[in-house]
């Protein structure tokens, strides 16, 4: 697949990067960039709802589908790298932390051992709460 680097992807990437621990809807990104003065000319809300299928292909992005009734969001991730290990979301603050490859590769050896089953670690996301989050005793 051809892959084309457009203004509006730069911006869509340099707004995402500037929020790396924040996960957002496509609605969310395109109401934050307007308001930020660092954008002058943003993608619209198409543009971006465009973009980011691609992005999510091109291993820049994670998807994290929303609840029942609610739309996904949308987080960048580290690239290439994150084929090796599993993500680790916290469902209160909503950051996207990066267990070491090593680490997810015991678990997935673990998992293919005990029931056969093969981790796609690029893929593989666990949701509970992070450190800080814990240490505040949020619940959610």
């Amino acid at each position: 697949m051809t892959t084309y680097n457009t203004q509006q992807k730069k911006q869509l990437m340099d707004f995402l990067k500037k929020h790396p621990e924040q996960s957002y809807t496509i609605d969310e990104i395109a109401a934050e960039m307007n308001a930020d003065p660092d954008f002058a000319n943003p993608p619209g809300k198409s543009t971006i709802y465009r973009l980011m299928p691609g992005l999510a292909e091109e291993n820049l992005v994670k998807c994290f589908a929303g609840k029942r009734g609610t739309k996904a969001s949308y987080q960048i991730i580290g690239g290439e790298s994150c084929h090796f290990h599993i993500h680790l979301k916290c469902t209160d603050c909503g950051k996207l932390l990066h267990m070491s490859d090593k680490d997810s590769h015991t678990i997935a050896d673990d998992i293919l051992k005990s029931g056969g089953f093969a981790l796609d670690l690029g893929r593989t996301t666990l949701f509970g709460l992070c450190e800080g989050c814990r240490r505040k005793g949020n619940h959610t």
